[in-house]
C-alpha cells in the first residue's frame, strides 16, 4: 500500500481530493477570463487608433501639398496679371513711375502727343499728353519735348495742320529737332516747307507730315518747331507728334 506524504499536494491513485484542494482539472478563474477579454479589446482599439492616426496624417500631407500647389498657381496668375499693360500706366508722363509698375526691360518705349492750344508765340509747339489718344510710356515729356530714356533705334513722326482765315504768301515750315543734354545745340532731323498752299480768298488749310528712323541716345530731347504757331490747329486727329522704339 502506497503512503502519502502529508506535505505533498499530489494525490494518490484512488484517493479523493480534499475539500478546497485544487486538482489538475480545476477550472480557470473568471477574473482571468475577463482580463484576457479586456486585453483583446485593447489590442483592437490600439489597432483602430493607429489606423486613424495614419489616415489623418496622410490627409494632412495631401492638404499641405494641395495648398502649396494652389499658392503656386495664384503666384503664376499674379505674374500674368502684373505683366499685362494697364491703361493707367500708359497715361504716366515719366519713366520713373513706370519702372515701379513694370521692369525696365518690359516697358514699351512709345509716346503719342496731340495738338494743344497755345497762348504764346514760341516756335516750339506744346502738346497734350493725357486726353484723347495722347499717352507716354517709357518716355518722358517736358516743356514740349520728348526725352528718350533708352538708347536705340526710334521711329519718329510728326503731322501739323495749318489753317487760316485769309490766304497768305508766307511759306510754312515744320521741323523736327533733336537736342542732346550734354551738347546744347539743336540738330534738325527732318524739315518740310510748304509754299503755294492756298489761292484766292477765304479760309484755307494745309497739312505737313514727316517720318523717319533715327538712332537716339539716352537723354536726347525731341521737339517740333513751326514757322506760324498761331496757325496750327489743336485737333488731335489733324496735329500730332510721336515716337516709338523699334
Amino acid at each position: 500500500m502506497q503512503r502519502r506524504n502529508p506535505y505533498s499536494l499530489q494525490m494518490l491513485a484512488g484517493e479523493n481530493p480534499l475539500p478546497g484542494q485544487p486538482t489538475n482539472a480545476w477550472p480557470v478563474p473568471l477574473s482571468e477570463l475577463r482580463i484576457e477579454k479586456k486585453l483583446g479589446w485593447l489590442k483592437v482599439c490600439h489597432f483602430v487608433i493607429v489606423s486613424m492616426l495614419f489616415i489623418a496624417l496622410a490627409g494632412l500631407m495631401f492638404g499641405i501639398c494641395y495648398l502649396r500647389q494652389l499658392q503656386h498657381d495664384v503666384e503664376q496668375m499674379k505674374l500674368k496679371i502684373d505683366g499685362t499693360p494697364q491703361n493707367s500706366a500708359e497715361k504716366q508722363t515719366g519713366a520713373e513711375e513706370l519702372r515701379i509698375i513694370k521692369p525696365k526691360n518690359e516697358v514699351k518705349m512709345a509716346a503719342h502727343l496731340t495738338g494743344k492750344a497755345s497762348t504764346g508765340h514760341s516756335a516750339r509747339l506744346k502738346w497734350e499728353i493725357y486726353l484723347g489718344h495722347a499717352f507716354t510710356q517709357g518716355i518722358q515729356y517736358k516743356d514740349g519735348a520728348l526725352i528718350i530714356n533708352e538708347t536705340g533705334q526710334y521711329f519718329i513722326y510728326a503731322k501739323v495742320y495749318f489753317r487760316g482765315m485769309e490766304c497768305e504768301s508766307n511759306a510754312l515750315h515744320q521741323t523736327v529737332v533733336k537736342r542732346n543734354e550734354y551738347y546744347q545745340k539743336d540738330l534738325n532731323l527732318m524739315e518740310v516747307n510748304a509754299v503755294n498752299y492756298c489761292s484766292g480768298s477765304g479760309t484755307w488749310g494745309k497739312s505737313t507730315f514727316q517720318a523717319g528712323i533715327f538712332h537716339l541716345s539716352e537723354g536726347a530731347q525731341l521737339f517740333v518747331k513751326v514757322s506760324h504757331p498761331s496757325m496750327v490747329s489743336n485737333d488731335e486727329l489733324m496735329t500730332f507728334f510721336g515716337v516709338y522704339k523699334i
